[in-house]
């Protein structure tokens, strides 16, 4: 018997401490690796009520390509977004311990920029918002703030 407890405790023990992706028997943590996150992704965007006219409408679809490095960096270079009449770089990172973002600049022309916020999974799906503008920035299309869902498409 006391075998048994030792080797459950030593069980949740070791379960407890797990930080990787990969959690051991369910237990650990719920962020991304940047390979997960690397990709293409499918942005469908859902407009708050009272965005003025020239904001996108219900249900557009932004795509973008995301690099992201080891360390959550989101490669501006190799990054890029698009949809019906814009498109342009993405730069920024996520903490990839929780697959939350720190805002990502979606950058058009120059000046002109929208922000992603919100949380990615492991298992290809992201839930979050857009903001038109990025703070600091002019808007992309118009003022507007958008909920979004996503998959990772590829």
């Amino acid at each position: 018997m006391r075998s048994i407890v030792l080797g459950l405790a030593l069980l949740a023990s070791v379960a407890a401490c797990e930080t990787s992706t990969d959690p051991f028997f369910g237990f650990g943590a719920t962020g991304v690796t940047a390979g997960q996150v690397t990709g293409n992704w499918a942005f469908t965007l859902h407009p708050a009520s009272g965005c003025p006219t020239g904001s996108l409408p219900d249900g557009q679809v932004l795509t973008a390509h995301l690099d992201v490095l080891a360390d959550g960096t989101v490669t501006s270079g190799t990054s890029t977004w698009q949809t019906a009449g814009a498109a342009g770089s993405v730069s920024g990172s996520i903490n990839l311990s929780s697959g939350v973002t720190t805002t990502l600049a979606l950058t058009a022309t120059t000046g002109s920029a929208m922000e992603l916020a919100g949380t990615f999974t492991s298992t290809g799906s992201f839930s979050g918002t857009v903001g038109d503008p990025r703070s600091g920035s002019f808007p992309v299309f118009s003022v507007c703030n958008y909920t979004t869902t996503a998959t990772k498409t590829g």
